[in-house]
């Protein structure tokens, strides 16, 4: 049937690359052969296929063959999609309770990419960023939660990495560790217009009982929605609650190796 070779093919092809998500340091074309049981035409074949996609890359010095970088970037697409389903339902619970804009960040490297961003009824919305944007740790109330939550060298790291970007979002990395202090002496990040004057917003971390870092969600709004007594009062409060959930929603599927 002509349906039977590209599916063979793929077929293979998996075959292949799962022999490598086997071998962290790489694997030579005859390991390759032994894993896979494939000829060495066959065997060849296909990693000229996954090489010219860029799913597999080949070292010039020992020629050993490794996984590529878009199948890690196709994995943490994956990634944020599952959390983004999985934080669906406690977005909408949110905004419907808040009738502000809410946000729920990842983090990758020194950046912070919004996964998911849900609308409340409030007729004025805060738009400052979409799912798929990025932007550098530690600018805006997501990305300040999840910098803030960080071990010390990794967030001066990341904050030197980003010097320059984030003097577009009016942030210096001094400023970024003045925000991280502030965290911790509240309990919340808070973001009082200092990327979009006129528009503030505050995040809590998603933090599994492991300890690993997950996202950061977060409710943003104009200034005058924005005060002190509401954030401690009934923002930060609700914020506690989701995040919560999130968190052993996500800790159970950590523990059985599914997240």
């Amino acid at each position: 049937m002509p349906s039977a070779t590209p599916v063979g093919s793929i077929a293979r092809a998996s075959r292949v690359l799962s022999a490598l998500s086997e071998a962290p340091l790489g694997a030579s074309l005859t390991e390759i052969m032994a894993r896979t049981e494939f000829t060495k035409t066959t065997t060849h074949r296909v990693l000229t296929s996954l090489l010219d996609v860029h799913y597999v890359y080949q070292d010039p010095d020992n020629r050993r063959y490794h996984l590529g970088s878009v199948l890690a970037k196709i994995a943490r697409t994956a990634s944020r999609s599952d959390l983004a389903a999985l934080a669906k339902r406690s977005m909408r619970r949110l905004a419907d309770a808040s009738g502000d804009t809410i946000f729920l960040s990842a983090p990758e490297g020194a950046v912070s990419i919004c996964v998911r961003r849900e609308l409340g009824a409030f007729p004025i919305r805060t738009l400052t960023i979409d799912a798929g944007d990025r932007v550098p740790l530690g600018a805006g109330a997501t990305a300040q939660a999840l910098y803030a939550s960080m071990p010390e060298s990794k967030r001066k790291a990341a904050a030197q990495a980003n010097k320059s970007w984030m003097a577009d979002f009016n942030v210096t990395p001094e400023l970024a560790e003045e925000c991280c202090a502030d965290f911790h002496r509240r309990g919340y990040a808070l973001n009082p217009s200092i990327v979009i004057p006129g528009m503030s917003a505050v995040a809590l971390p998603i933090i599994t009982r492991s300890g690993r870092l997950i996202a950061a969600i977060g409710i943003g709004a104009i200034n005058d929605r924005m005060t002190i007594e509401r954030i401690e009062s009934e923002l930060v409060p609700l914020l506690r609650e989701e995040a919560a959930v999130l968190s052993e929603k996500i800790s159970i599927l950590e523990r059985e190796e599914l997240f």
